[in-house]
């Protein structure tokens, strides 16, 4: 999947999937749909070091340089969507992911710093870095001398040694020297971010404090626990930036932008006049139907009137015009106001409706032609 600008000499593999190494898992529609898949590459290029140990400076100016091409080269295509387009181009048919989920694929992720191996793996030996200052601990074998005569210097872990020297505000960027990948919660732009750099674009929103910052796996977690009070999916997109989000679909009150019977939640861009807009905050109540809506939240209308309204049908039942002494069918006269009593024919909109006036005095003013029953 990634990046055509890579000499011949580099190798792109999957390192792990969710934390677990390459070829245990597999992408399926259900997972790829529900969850946020943590994938790690690992790019390696193999190039001849000036002296044995790769420390001259020509050295370090060489993996610099190979180190920056690889790490603009990601980078941009994360922050183009050129990724997404690559990986979505890779997936396989077999692993039954529909189109519609494929299109709205969101990527992002943050670049590790880069390592020499020489001779075999890394020593397991971590300290902190004061001669390059890179604020962070190295694991290459090369602390000074004094570090090796006085072992409360070396840690076993990156995150021993970054607790030890670099604590408060420096110990995340001694653990993610690029960022974490994680999320955290903007709360000036009421969404969730990436804890990277933000020259890196996309979803980045700064290296987050790690005193303050709580980090999460994935945007929905980091919306449901630091902004309860967003609708969560919408909070989800937003976070993410995808444009794909289109709603619940399902029915709430009108009465929360205005309106007077149940809207859906979906854009009225779209065109469908049933929308009402996109759910924003998460005390709104949504219902699976316009007719479920309309029971909870429109008890005094008529739940069949509250439903047609709702759903922009047409009803082919009577309402009385008290005012003009006659009945109107719905369907060619809607009623502006819904608190109105409906009926199935023009004949009992008249009987209950309009009793001052006769039946047929009120179906001839309705416009109906009575009913003539033989005796």
């Amino acid at each position: 999947v990634l990046l055509s600008s890579f000499n011949n000499n580099s190798i792109v593999k999957i390192a792990s999937v969710c934390g677990v190494g390459s070829g245990r898992r597999s992408l399926s529609s259900r997972n790829l749909q529900n969850q946020s898949w943590q994938i790690e590459y690992e790019v390696t290029q193999t190039f001849t070091c000036e002296v044995a140990s790769c420390s001259s400076p020509a050295d370090a100016a060489r993996l610099s340089t190979i180190a920056n091409q690889v790490s603009t080269s990601v980078n941009d295509s994360l922050t183009s969507g050129q990724f997404a387009v690559m990986l979505r181009a890779n997936i396989p048919p077999s692993s039954g992911i529909n189109q519609t989920i494929l299109d709205c694929l969101v990527v992002w992720g943050t670049i590790s710093e880069a390592r020499t191996e020489v001779d075999g793996p890394r020593t397991g030996v971590f300290y902190p870095d004061w001669q390059y200052q890179s604020g962070t601990c190295l694991e290459d074998g090369n602390e000074p001398l004094y570090m090796k005569k006085n072992d409360v210097w070396l840690f076993s872990s990156l995150e021993g040694c970054c607790s030890r020297f670099y604590s408060g505000w420096n110990f995340n960027k001694c653990m993610n020297v690029r960022g974490s990948g994680l999320w955290f919660v903007d709360h000036m732009n009421e969404k969730c971010v990436t804890d990277c750099k933000d020259e890196n674009g996309g979803t980045c929103g700064g290296l987050a404090n790690p005193l303050s910052d709580r980090l999460y796996s994935d945007p929905k977690s980091c919306c449901e626990s630091e902004l309860a009070y967003r609708f969560k999916d919408l909070c989800e997109a937003e976070s993410l930036q995808s444009n794909c989000y289109a709603g619940t679909g399902k029915f709430y009150s009108g009465g929360v932008g205005g309106g007077e019977y149940c809207v859906r939640d979906c854009d009225p861009a779209s065109g469908d006049s049933t929308c009402g807009g996109l759910v924003e905050e998460s005390y709104v109540m949504l219902h699976d139907s316009a007719e479920a809506c309309c029971q909870a939240e429109y008890q005094w209308i008529d739940v069949e009137l509250c439903t047609v309204r709702s759903n922009q049908t047409r009803l082919e039942k009577y309402w009385p015009d008290k005012t003009n002494s006659k009945c109107y069918k719905d369907s060619e006269n809607p009623t502006v106001d819904l608190s109105v009593q409906i009926f199935d024919t023009a004949s009992e909109c008249c009987k209950v409706g309009i009793f001052w006036l006769s039946e047929n005095e009120c179906l001839s003013a309705s416009g109906v032609t009575p009913e003539v029953t033989a005796g």
